[in-house]
């Protein structure tokens, strides 16, 4: 009977290693999945950002700004101009950096920048389900970068809260 058994495991292990294989061939000649889009944002939106130098208007722009390039990317999935759909939110992902490094960087007092960080944290928010409803209907080659754009909102969340716990942290 353990002979048996034995036999029955190492047959178990085999059949798992060979499905191993196989279903990494697999993804390996699957779709090719596109590099990340460029982080770039439009000469009009740099220049109606870098108009803004109060925190506050900043963030209230870059939101709309994100907003607008969400929504044609939603637009796009839709229209399975996927090419599209990932350069705008390449686009997005660009005003967030600039944004959230504008917005920490600020020389304003602590509580307008602190009111401003706030904001966008909750801002950003508001987008992840609608990210996550653009990853769940676009194709699978897409997903890696669906998924990290997903993850740096999160840390660029993080970012953002964090100046309000400073100073209560122990160390």
């Amino acid at each position: 009977m353990t002979r048996f058994a034995s036999n029955g495991l190492f047959l178990l292990f085999a059949l798992f290693l060979i499905n191993f294989v196989f279903a990494s061939v697999g993804d390996a000649q699957g779709e090719d999945i596109p590099p990340p889009p460029l982080k770039i944002m439009s000469k009009s939106e740099k220049s109606q950002l870098v108009a803004k130098t109060e925190p506050k208007e900043r963030v209230n722009l870059a939101l709309q700004l994100m907003d607008t390039r969400l929504k044609s990317a939603e637009k796009n999935r839709l229209n399975e101009n996927y090419s599209v759909m990932y350069a705008e939110l390449g686009g997005f992902d660009a005003i967030m950096d600039n944004t959230l490094d504008y917005v920490l960087h600020a020389d304003s007092s602590e509580g307008r920048r602190l009111n401003s960080l706030k904001k966008f944290e909750i801002g950003l928010r508001e987008f992840v389900p609608r990210i996550e409803g653009i990853r769940h209907d676009s194709p699978l080659n897409f997903e890696p970068y669906l998924k990290s754009l997903l993850k740096y909102i999160s840390d660029a969340r993080e970012k953002a809260i964090a100046p309000f716990f400073s100073n209560t942290v122990v160390h």
